[in-house]
């Protein structure tokens, strides 16, 4: 309510007042030229106005208030009926509050919106995304701009809050061809961030352009078929489908061969989400989930007690165990076969037996050996045999991941088996369609001394990752050399997969997202699963973290945890506001990153600069393809 009026209009009466003061108003029955009648009709005349006047003003606040809550509230995110109709649901009945929504039929279990989401509220069930703690949602709506699917199988609803999807490069979903005709991209940069998809994309975008230079004329000026940059998941499968297609193939990799995978903490498991669907591409799983307790044991079974019972059917799953197991063992690199046989095995039996109990029990109860005679003795063979295609289907289509180690041996094994012949420590600095025919030429450096290459390819396959070149710390002596334990090694560091190596050193990890954190515990502490505890003092490091002002809004709640338990517990030196002033073969220079005072000289090591890398973007465009 505004009192403006009010003064002015009480002001006006005693400006009238003060002017007409000095008559006598009991003599004359009028003051000044009015009379008490008139003055007191002015007086009312005028306070009706002022109040008209806060009247309109509070009635005209309110309306644009009424209008800006109805905007507002227009602008909220809710289910549409379409979207009920696809849930299932005839009305939404969940939480008023922001949270976000998934429809399973969209989701394809990448772990996007699980790794965008910095409060936990989401995690992969049963091969896709679920909204496990709503409540702890804080409005941050980048799990919806995380999801690679469109329509977006991850929504926020309850909020009027921007969504601002990642930029994308511009490619035919169907066919991987970007907006450059003869050139493909897949994998992460494509936008979907899934092993097991760019796996499939690089088998079937291999297929695309043998099926596409199957009836083109011939090209006298290509040396190559394809070229394929990038050789992580997607890039060795492409290479292996290839290879396997008889096309003239070059496979280029700025690094070694899936260092993706490789760049992975040592153990770290790593998931193929999502397991409910068959896996296919150039790159097989036979050979990997074989181990037990991937996920912290096993649930009890009495499989192995029921089929006891039967001493006959003990015998026949001993019969048929070596042809099931050389079905599987045929699909496992052959270096790995003596490693993996009895694992192999014992994993066959194990699955046979637990198939055969469940059969049982669906036909019966208590007296086993009578249930086995009527049901299964019967056509024993026949079953055996479909229990057999069930199971090795799933150990080669269905597995749901592995650790790190088993996937390198398996996948490199596989790609040596099959010949393929990758260009690894090879940088690609451009790629152009020719002038003068159907083909592309590929300019890299090659090795440490980046010795300049061309090649020449009809067409051509992106599969490079997301993070392309780290970032660097932009120090003048940042390649510079430290006498280590009596060799020298480069100070400062761009990965960590093998936190074990670096025992009792000092050390300094530079960055505030979930890399650096992890990286920052894992060099202070052993994990088992989400619990940790502090490494043995033989095998202490001495580190601190340098965070230039605050953690990423995407760092998990586990990792922000796990960082200041240990930071509580004096394990880690965690610095806000810190950056590198100046770097020395044994010691750093810390400095206030907004007064640039120096604040401490440390001793050091190594230097972990764990602060992302600069996406590919510039690299696309300079191609040709646009990024949407």
């Amino acid at each position: 309510m505004k009192v403006v009026p009010i003064v002015i209009s009480l002001a006006i009466i005693g400006l009238l007042i003060w002017l007409n003061q000095g008559n006598d108003a009991a003599e004359t029955g009028r003051l000044g030229g009015l009379s008490l009648l008139g003055w007191a009709s002015i007086v009312t005349v005028t306070l009706m106005i002022g109040f008209v006047a806060i009247f309109r003003s509070s009635l005209r606040s309110a309306l644009w208030s009424r209008r800006d809550v109805i905007k507002t509230h227009e602008l909220i995110r809710k289910l549409t009926l379409p979207e009920l109709k696809e849930l299932r649901l005839d009305k939404y009945r969940g939480p008023a509050y922001p949270h976000p929504v998934i429809f399973p039929e969209r989701c394809i279990g990448c772990q996007a919106c699980v790794d965008a989401c910095p409060h936990d509220v989401l995690a992969i069930v049963d091969g896709v995304a679920a909204a496990v703690a709503p409540d702890l949602c804080m409005e941050d709506t980048a799990c919806q701009a995380e999801c690679p699917v469109n329509p977006k199988a991850c929504i926020v609803i309850n909020t009027a809050k921007e969504v601002r999807s990642l930029p994308t490069p511009t490619r035919d979903g169907a066919t991987f061809q970007t907006n450059v005709p003869g050139c493909y991209i897949i994998g992460d940069v494509s936008g979907v961030p899934l092993i097991k998809n760019a796996v499939k994309e690089g088998a079937e975008v291999a297929a695309r352009v043998a099926n596409d230079l199957k009836d083109a004329p011939a090209e006298p000026k290509a040396d190559f078929d394809v070229a394929i940059i990038g050789i992580g998941p997607g890039g060795a499968s492409a290479a292996a489908a290839a290879s396997e297609a008889g096309l003239r193939y070059i496979a280029i990799e700025q690094d070694k061969i899936l260092s993706t995978i490789d760049l992975y903490p040592k153990g770290k498991y790593i998931f193929f989400k999502p397991d409910t669907k068959d896996w296919v591409g150039g790159l097989s799983v036979a050979g990997l989930g074989l181990a037990k307790a991937k996920y912290g044991g096993e649930a009890p079974d009495d499989s192995q007690e029921i089929v006891g019972q039967i001493p006959e059917l003990t015998s026949l799953i001993t019969e048929h165990l070596p042809a099931i197991r050389q079905r599987l063992i045929d699909k496992i690199p052959a270096n790995l076969h003596p490693e993996l046989y009895d694992i192999v095995s014992d994993k066959l039996q194990r699955e046979l037996t637990k198939r055969i109990a469940l059969y049982l029990r669906g036909k019966g109860q208590g007296n086993w050996p009578e249930v086995y005679s009527l049901h299964f003795a019967p056509d024993s063979d026949r079953l055996i045999s479909e229990f057999s295609d069930e199971i090795v289907d799933r150990l080669e289509t269905k597995i749901p991941g592995d650790q790190r180690e088993n996937i390198l041996n398996v996948w490199l094994g596989t790609l040596a088996q099959k010949g393929v012949q990758v260009n690894e420590n090879e940088s690609c600095k451009s790629v152009t369609p020719a002038g003068d025919g159907d083909y592309f030429v590929i300019n890299t450096e090659q090795g440490a001394e980046k010795t300049p290459q061309a090649y020449n390819a009809r067409r051509v396959v992106i599969a490079i990752g997301l993070r392309g070149a780290p970032n660097k710390l932009r120090l003048t002596n940042e390649d510079l050399k430290a006498s280590i334990d009596g060799r020298k090694e480069a100070k400062v560091i761009y990965g960590l997969s093998s936190p074990m190596d670096f025992r009792n050193k000092n050390i300094v990890v530079v960055g505030g997202g979930n890399v650096a954190v992890e990286a920052a515990v894992d060099l202070v502490a052993v994990r088992d699963g989400a619990a940790f505890a502090p490494r043995a003092p033989a095998d202490m490091n001495r580190v601190t973290l340098l965070v230039r002002d605050y953690l990423a809004p995407t760092v998990k709640f586990g990792n922000k945890l796990q960082l200041y338990t240990c930071a509580d517990d004096g394990l880690i030196d965690l610095r806000f506001g810190v950056g590198i002033k100046e770097m020395r073969e044994h010691e750093l220079v810390l400095e206030d990153v907004k007064t640039k005072k120096v604040v401490a000289t440390i001793p050091n090591d190594y230097v972990f600069a764990l602060i992302g890398g600069e996406r590919p973007n510039r690299f696309l465009e300079s191609i040709g393809i646009t990024i949407a």
